[in-house]
């Protein structure tokens, strides 16, 4: 989001009574500080991208903050805690769903198991679970690749190369497990967990549920 139209957005949020401010542009134009044109042409803006709903009444409009801008305010949130958080846990929340069956292959290949075993200290069902990061989150999509990990590096099995993967030490509810972040991957903003057990069974996970996740950095 354009960090001028959202900082618009946010002075809207401060003056606003359980979302809703009844204004005029000349009157949001003084409580902002910014001029009457900037003010009608950042509220056309919002409402084009969904972020408001706006109603004319009597001597101004009715401007109501929808779902987006309040999901918008948690990323926020979430951004400035993880900044101020001295802890080495991260929580991310997301949404699960069938991957291509692609983790059982890989998550049978030897120097993977080893890989889990050495640097996690478990045995990895051979799977994952998929999680679709949740948009208030989805800032750490950038954030978890850069933690720091133990890396498997690319190797060659049955004539075929597989690519190297980064793991992290992960815990999904108190039991330990690990989050596998490879080189290539098919998915954006996609945790894949691993466990010595299969969780979707363990915890009777369906896919649409949603779950959380502790990361270790």
């Amino acid at each position: 989001m354009d960090p001028v139209i959202f900082d618009f957005l946010k002075k809207i949020g401060f003056i606003s009574n359980s979302g809703v401010v009844i204004s005029s542009t000349k009157e949001l134009a003084e409580k902002t500080e910014l001029s009457q044109q900037s003010v009608s042409r950042y509220l056309i803006i919002l409402e084009e991208q969904g972020y408001i709903a706006r109603k004319r009444i009597k001597n101004g409009e009715e401007i109501i903050l929808k779902e987006k801008t309040f999901q918008e305010f948690n990323k926020e949130k979430n951004e400035l805690e993880f900044i101020l958080n001295k802890d080495r846990v991260i929580e991310v929340e997301g949404i699960v769903f069938s991957g291509m069956g692609e983790g059982s292959y890989y998550m049978s290949r030897n120097k993977y198991i080893e890989g889990v075993i050495k640097y996690l200290g478990f045995r990895p069902y051979p799977g994952t679970l998929n999680i679709r990061i949740n948009d208030e989150f989805s800032f750490l999509s950038v954030i978890i690749p850069s933690i720091n990990g133990f890396s498997v590096e690319s190797f060659e099995e049955g004539g075929r190369k597989f690519g190297g993967i980064k793991l992290l030490r992960a815990e999904f509810s108190n039991e330990r497990c690990g989050i596998v972040i490879p080189e290539r991957t098919h998915y954006n903003g996609v945790l894949e967990i691993i466990s010595e057990n299969k969780l979707r069974e363990k915890y009777s996970i369906k896919d649409n549920d949603k779950i959380k996740v502790k990361i270790f950095k």
